[in-house]
This record gives structure tokens, C-alpha cells and sequence, in this order.
């Protein structure tokens, strides 16, 4: 794990066939980052994957989100859903509380889940009270690629085969190339498929089947034309390679439920900052210490965790940022 290195360089030091260091630097995509420029300590990720395996949550994610859901209202807490913040309320370097529907709610601290940047521009307008964080600043920082994604419900079982499957580009340096350099949807798009169903058959009614399809595709301040009819072109392109290289090859006659989302849905639904699935790029100089931190700091009693906060980006390690966003209040509650 030589942290000046890239992982696709240090994976070739030791393992000679492309299709396989193919398949262990793609799993920096996970992250946001061309395996080509992501530090090599991020092929930490496949051995970790490796070594102790990965936990399933019966019922998908969604049951996650249920049951921190569940919790917090056991521990007393009091949820307001669809309740806009529109500000995070700042004075004299000290958080006060938040200003949600034109009303101030005060607060002994607030614990921001939003995404760093966005929160910066749009929840602390007044740029003298975010330090460093300046819009200029905000809008040229790296950000990771973003994610074009089919949900697809299908009225026929498949063949089992694997749970999990990865489809390189031919050229994936190319592919990989287009999505952060050269800010063009990929003509030979990597994919990934997830079959849901065959780790719990309750995640889709009786024979039928559930298909996952996430696609790399770049952010939004390099390529944003999604239009309507963009999409659907992209979306029929990725169909007919799902058709010629997978056991789907019917799929197209068997869709009967169908979802989709682009870098528009990610910036306009979950205000991720230029459709950033993944938010900051996981570059060096925005890593560890260098990345947002969990206690802000340029106002007391503000905390942040998520995506674009230290350590990054990734479902464990998000819910590690609100772990030790959590752990940075409580000991300065315990100091007052």
C-alpha cells in the first residue's frame, strides 16, 4: 500500500494477467476514483473483502435505513420528514441551531448528513463563516464520477449464476479515461449487475427477479447532458450490451418495472454536488486529514458526516463518518 503510487500500477507489480488486476483495481470505482489515479492504499478494499468477507443485510439496504430509523425513535429521538433546512444558523463562530420552513430551530449542536460541498454553498450562504471553504474553492475541488443506475423488475426467473458481475470495457483504460478526463459518456461502458433475489427471494415476488445495473458514467461539471432523450439512448445502449453479454438475453421482452437515475437524479433528489455519486474525488491531497473533517473547523457545535467527509466514501465507511462525527460531540459535551 504505497500511498504514491496508483492502485493499477501497484496491483501490475504482481499480478501478470489484465482480466485480473482489471477485476481487483476496478473496486476503486466504488470509491469515485480512476484506478489509474486512486492511491494504491485504496486496494486495501478488495483485500478486506477477501480476507473477512462481506456482511448481507436481510432485506437489502432499505432495512438499514429502517432500522437506524427504528433505533432512533427507541432512543427518543423525534424525526421531520420532508422538512427542507435552509440554513445552518451561525453566530460569533458558534452554531445556534437550524432555520427549516422559515422557522429557527435552536440547538445545542448540529450533526449535518448532507453533502459537504452542497451544505457549504447552500446551507451557510454567508462565505466569511465556512474558513477556507469558499464557493471558488467549493466548485474546483476533485469530485468522484457519478453513477447512471437501472432498478429493473422482471417477470421471469434466470438461471442462477452469480450474485455479483462485472463487464469491462475492451479498452478500460479508455473507458476509465472518458469518465474522468475527458468528460464523455463511455461508447464501450464497464457495468455492473447485482442480482438481489438470489441472496434473499424476498426481494422479489415469486418467479420474478430483481436486477440491479450501475453504470460509471462522469459527473455533471464534466458532461450534463441528460436529456430526456440522451438518457433513453444511454439507457438502450446499456440494455443491448446486458443482451449480448450476460445469461440476460431476453431481457428487454421481461422488464416490467423500471427506475432509473442519472447524475440529475443524484444532484437534484440527494443534493450531491455535481451529480457526484460518491462526492470528493478520494485524490490524495483530499484524503485522511486532508479531507472535510468531522468537527468543522470554523464553528462550534457543527459536525459533519457523509460521502464527502473524513474517511470517505462507501456504506461502512459513511456510517463510520457518523460514527466519529458522533464521537467528536459527545466529547465536547463531556468538556462543558
Amino acid at each position: 500500500m504505497k500511498t504514491f503510487s496508483d492502485a493499477y500500477s501497484s496491483i501490475s507489480k504482481f499480478v501478470k494477467d489484465d482480466r485480473l488486476r482489471k477485476s481487483l483495481a476496478f473496486q476503486t470505482l466504488y470509491i469515485g476514483v480512476s484506478p489509474y489515479q486512486g492511491p494504491s492504499l485504496y486496494t486495501m478494499i478488495p483485500m478486506i473483502e477477501l480476507f473477512y468477507g462481506v456482511h448481507f443485510i436481510k432485506g437489502g439496504m432499505y432495512t438499514l435505513a429502517t432500522a437506524l430509523d427504528q433505533l432512533f425513535d427507541e432512543l427518543g429521538g423525534k424525526r421531520h420528514y420532508a422538512t427542507p433546512v435552509e440554513e445552518i444558523v451561525i453566530e460569533n463562530k458558534s452554531t445556534t441551531g437550524i432555520q427549516a420552513n422559515g422557522e429557527f430551530i435552536a440547538a445545542d449542536a448540529v450533526v449535518c448528513g448532507a453533502d459537504f460541498p452542497y451544505a457549504m454553498e447552500n446551507l451557510i450562504p454567508d462565505e466569511s463563516k465556512r474558513g477556507k471553504y469558499s464557493n471558488k474553492k467549493i466548485a474546483n475541488m476533485d469530485y468522484s464520477c457519478s453513477c447512471f443506475l437501472l432498478y429493473l423488475g422482471l417477470d421471469k426467473k434466470y438461471p442462477e449464476s452469480t450474485l455479483h458481475s462485472i463487464y469491462f470495457a475492451d479498452d478500460f483504460k479508455k473507458n476509465t479515461d472518458d469518465l474522468f478526463e475527458n468528460g464523455v459518456l463511455p461508447s464501450d461502458p464497464s457495468f455492473y449487475l447485482y442480482r438481489p433475489s438470489l441472496m434473499d427471494e424476498t426481494l422479489a415476488p415469486e418467479e420474478k427477479e430483481g436486477l440491479y445495473v450501475l453504470v460509471p458514467v462522469p459527473e455533471l461539471s464534466k458532461y450534463d447532458d441528460w436529456t430526456n432523450v440522451s438518457t433513453q439512448s444511454f439507457r438502450d445502449q446499456i440494455i443491448r450490451l446486458i443482451k449480448e453479454r450476460s445469461i440476460f438475453t431476453d431481457i428487454e421482452e421481461h422488464i416490467i418495472m423500471e427506475v432509473c437515475y442519472t447524475p440529475k437524479e443524484f444532484e437534484q433528489k440527494f443534493n450531491a454536488y455535481y451529480g457526484a455519486t460518491f462526492g470528493l474525488k478520494p485524490t490524495l491531497a483530499q484524503s485522511n486529514y486532508y479531507r472535510p473533517h468531522n468537527k468543522f473547523d470554523y464553528a462550534e457545535r457543527l459536525y459533519f458526516c457523509g460521502s464527502s467527509a473524513h474517511p470517505g466514501a462507501g456504506v461502512p465507511i459513511v456510517m463510520q463518518s457518523a460514527k466519529l462525527a458522533v464521537e467528536e460531540l459527545t466529547k465536547d459535551d463531556s468538556t462543558v
